[in-house]
C-alpha cells in the first residue's frame, strides 16, 4: 500500500511538471473516492482525507488543521459482541411475529456492522500515522492535499446507506429496536388495561346507586 500511495503522491504533486500523468492519476483517484464515498466507509474516508490534509497544512503552511476523530469503541469486547449476536439470532429463529422479526434483524445487522466498523477503524488508527510519516519523510505531502481536494461531498448519502449507518451507530450506543418494540407494546397494553379498569370501576359504581324517587303517598281521611 505504501509504495503505491507514495507513487500516487509524487504524480499528484507534479501537476505542473507532468500534467498528462497528473490528469490520468487524478481520474483514478476520483473514481476510487467516489466508489467509497457512498458506502458505510464514507466516514472512514473523510477521516483519512482530513488527516492527509492536516499533514499538508503542517508541512507546507505550518498550520494546524482540524483534528479528525472516528466514532468507534476502542475497548470493544469482540467475543461478548459475538455472543450477543448469536443470542439475537436464536430469538429471531424462535419468533413468528413479523414486527419482532424486523426489529431483531435490524439489531443483528447493526451489531455486525458495528463490530466490523470498530475493527477497521482500529486498524486505520494504528496504520495511518505510519503512512503519513512515510509520506512526510519522502517529501510528497503536496499529493496528500490533492487527494483531500478530490474527495466528493459526503452529504448526499442514499436512503439505504443512511439507514444502515443509523442502525450501526444505534448498536454502538446500545439501542435495541427489539427492546424498544417490546417496551412500546407493554406501555400500550398498560394504557389500555388501565382504561378498561377505570371504565369497569365507573360502571360498577353507577350500578350500585339506587335512583331516588320523590313521591307522596296519597293521604286517606277517615270520616
Amino acid at each position: 500500500m505504501l509504495p503505491r500511495l507514495y507513487r500516487r503522491c509524487q504524480t499528484l504533486g507534479a501537476r505542473d511538471d507532468a500534467p498528462g500523468r497528473y490528469a490520468d492519476e487524478m481520474q483514478k483517484v476520483q473514481h476510487e473516492l467516489k466508489s467509497i464515498a457512498y458506502t458505510l466507509s464514507a466516514g472512514l474516508l473523510e477521516h483519512i482525507c482530513t488527516t492527509f490534509y492536516n499533514i499538508y497544512l503542517q508541512g507546507v503552511l505550518q498550520r494546524t488543521g482540524q483534528v479528525s476523530h472516528m466514532a468507534y469503541d476502542r475497548q470493544l469486547n469482540t467475543p461478548s459482541m459475538v455472543q450477543e449476536i448469536e443470542a439475537l439470532q436464536a430469538k429471531l429463529n424462535a419468533t413468528e411475529d413479523e414486527d419482532q422479526q424486523r426489529a431483531l434483524e435490524e439489531d443483528i445487522t447493526g451489531k455486525i456492522l458495528w463490530l466490523c466498523w470498530c475493527g477497521i477503524c482500529a486498524e486505520v488508527d494504528q496504520l495511518l500515522p505510519k503512512v503519513v510519516d512515510c509520506i512526510r519523510r519522502e517529501g510528497s505531502i503536496s499529493g496528500l492535499e490533492e487527494i483531500y481536494l478530490a474527495m466528493p461531498s459526503l452529504t448526499d448519502l442514499g436512503d439505504d446507506q443512511a439507514h444502515l449507518r443509523w442502525i450501526m451507530f444505534d448498536a454502538g450506543v446500545g439501542t435495541s429496536k427489539y427492546q424498544l418494540l417490546l417496551d412500546t407494546r407493554a406501555a400500550e397494553q398498560a394504557k389500555w388495561s388501565g382504561a378498561t379498569i377505570s371504565r369497569d370501576a365507573t360502571d360498577t359504581g353507577t350500578q350500585g346507586i339506587i335512583p331516588s324517587t320523590n313521591f307522596q303517598t296519597p293521604s286517606s281521611s277517615v270520616d
